[in-house]
């Protein structure tokens, strides 16, 4: 850095007062300063300027085993210090894993196969999560605004793991609970919500292999839930008076009792009987019929009520949901 004085113009300046300074003058001085102090560094001298050589924060950071050893006595630490070093046997569940055949295909056990419906979870701004639900294909691609992933990436993969996408989007893949698949499905009329249908199977109190009564199938929520709770041995009559709906209703059950078969290795009950007719013109189907319980989903339930009455047990629950 090449030195200089400065000292004020016109009269007067040789023996008078020295004038500041100018700021272009100060940052050059910085400037220089901080370009030498840089070289300094670069070069290994320093500490001859009286600083110590910066440090990156990984090379300062302690791993949680290295702090431990430091805390230890020499003879303890040593010996923690033979133990990481030596080579880690695989856990019983990996060696379990490994050894496990591979199913046809030379897919692994419970990883994602074509047909099964798989839900993929994207961070979004504001900590935000985007749910997309689709049905695995080899020729199809999972397409979203974070870029496109193709199915066949997704296929043979275990459930929980974390894929890139086109865009560079990390995805979360799983299967989806049918909470989920009820939320995300096709719909017609609104659905009855899960927080809703827990409410009601509560208050029924269902049992397995209980007889459930539903009016109104929509869009087939209810349904899939009515024909979980009472398993195999039970039975659920669904009655729908639109054509479209009723269709719908099928459709969705169907496809969520297929992707259950190919996921689960296991079927789901069958148990489900959609009848597209008026409830209140169903008095004599009614009458071969012993319910255990009843659930109106409908915007007329008092029509409804005199037709189901004598066929609801004694002590049976009849619950009434009202949308509006």
């Amino acid at each position: 850095m090449t030195p200089w004085r400065h000292r004020a113009r016109g009269a007067g300046a040789r023996g008078g007062r020295r004038a500041p300074l100018p700021a272009s003058l100060l940052m050059r001085a910085w400037r220089e300063l901080r370009r030498a102090a840089s070289s300094a560094l670069s070069s290994g001298d320093g500490l001859a300027l009286g600083r110590r050589p910066r440090r990156r924060a990984w090379e300062t950071s302690l791993s949680p085993l290295e702090r431990v050893r430091r805390l230890l006595p020499p003879e303890e630490a040593a010996a923690v210090g033979r133990c990481a070093a030596a080579p880690q046997a695989p856990p019983e569940e990996e060696k379990k894993e490994a050894a496990a055949p591979l199913e046809a295909g030379g897919a692994r056990p419970g990883s994602f196969r074509a047909g099964e419906l798989v839900l993929a979870e994207l961070r979004r701004k504001h900590n935000t999560t985007l749910k997309l639900l689709c049905r695995l294909a080899a020729d199809s691609v999972l397409a979203s605004s974070s870029g496109i992933l193709p199915h066949r990436d997704i296929i043979g993969q275990l459930p929980g793991q974390v894929l890139r996408t086109s865009a560079g989007t990390w995805m979360l893949l799983r299967r989806p609970s049918l909470e989920e698949y009820v939320l995300l499905m096709p719909r017609g009329p609104t659905i009855a919500y899960p927080k809703d249908i827990s409410a009601i199977l509560t208050m029924m109190d269902i049992y397995p292999g209980d007889t459930v009564l539903e009016t109104g199938s929509g869009s087939g929520a209810m349904s899939l839930f009515l024909s979980r709770a009472v398993g195999p041995e039970g039975r659920v009559i669904s009655y729908e008076i639109r054509d479209d709906h009723h269709n719908l209703a099928k459709k969705n059950y169907k496809h969520w009792r297929t992707a259950w078969e190919i996921g689960h290795m296991q079927e789901w009950p069958d148990n489900v009987n959609f009848i597209l007719k008026d409830i209140s013109t169903a008095a004599a189907d009614m009458k071969s019929v012993t319910l255990d319980a009843v659930v109106l989903d409908m915007l007329n339930p008092q029509s409804a009520l005199p037709v189901v009455h004598p066929s609801l047990k004694q002590g049976g629950v009849c619950a009434v949901y009202l949308a509006k």
